[in-house]
Formats: structure tokens, C-alpha cells, sequence
């Protein structure tokens, strides 16, 4: 995706991946030091560090949009910044239980998104093909 950022030379060009997360009527853009911090803290888990933050992203809009922000916020405590589950969901004003069941919900949302490569190729093939008449 190619976007335009402002700078205090103009605009300027640069293609970045979408790393925007929809909530209710507002839009979460995440970091990409924070996406490699969580990733980092998970392990690897795709075959390329772009497609590491790409499911990250992925996985966190798969969650009802009222989770998506304090689940990104628990995420980026407990296993970008190695904090204890108790301390992060604390930090945020969560109880313990409810934290556990929000990151669980997370990181099994991470094994269901397809792999970035395999979407790709898989809408390459779509936009090769022609409909039929």
C-alpha cells in the first residue's frame, strides 16, 4: 500500500503495510517498534519478519473491535516490554483473569490467520483470472 506522509519537506512517498486496526468508528494504527517488540516476544512464528507484524495485525482484527485496543495494549506489555501478566493487566486497569482470557483469545487468532505469503498468491491468482462470460 502506498501512502503519502507529510514531513516538513512536503509530502513524501513511502509504501508501508496497512498496520491500522478498525475499533468502533475510530481506527488504532499500530507501531511498527511495537509490532517487532511483540513479535519478538512471541518468537517467530511466519517465515519472514514482515509477515510476523502482518499476522500480528491480522490476528488482533479478528477480535470484536471493544478488545482489539486493550488487548494491543496487554500484548505489548507481556510480551513486548516482558512485563508479568498480573503487572500488565494491572497497568491497564484489567483484573488478572480477564487479561489471561484476552491474550489467550489473541494468540489463538494468530494460528488461524493464513500466512501473508499464501494470501498473496492467492489473490494474485484471483486477479489473473478472468470471469467467465
Amino acid at each position: 500500500m502506498q501512502q503519502m506522509l507529510r514531513s516538513s519537506h512536503g509530502l513524501m512517498r513511502t509504501d508501508v503495510p496497512d498496520f491500522d486496526v478498525p475499533l468502533d468508528g475510530l481506527v488504532m494504527r499500530l507501531r511498527r517498534s511495537e509490532l517487532e517488540a511483540v513479535a519478538s516476544g512471541l518468537g517467530e512464528f511466519d517465515s519472514s519478519e514482515e509477515g510476523d507484524l502482518l499476522t500480528l495485525v491480522a490476528a488482533l482484527r479478528r477480535l470484536p473491535p471493544n478488545e482489539r485496543a486493550p488487548t494491543w495494549e496487554l500484548a505489548t506489555r507481556r510480551f513486548g516490554r516482558h512485563k508479568p501478566l498480573a503487572q500488565a493487566a494491572g497497568d491497564i486497569g484489567l483484573d488478572e483473569i480477564l487479561a489471561k482470557a484476552m491474550l489467550d483469545r489473541f494468540c489463538r487468532g494468530l494460528t488461524e490467520v493464513p500466512a501473508p505469503e499464501k494470501l498473496a498468491a492467492d489473490r494474485s491468482e484471483t486477479q489473473g483470472q478472468r470471469p467467465k462470460p
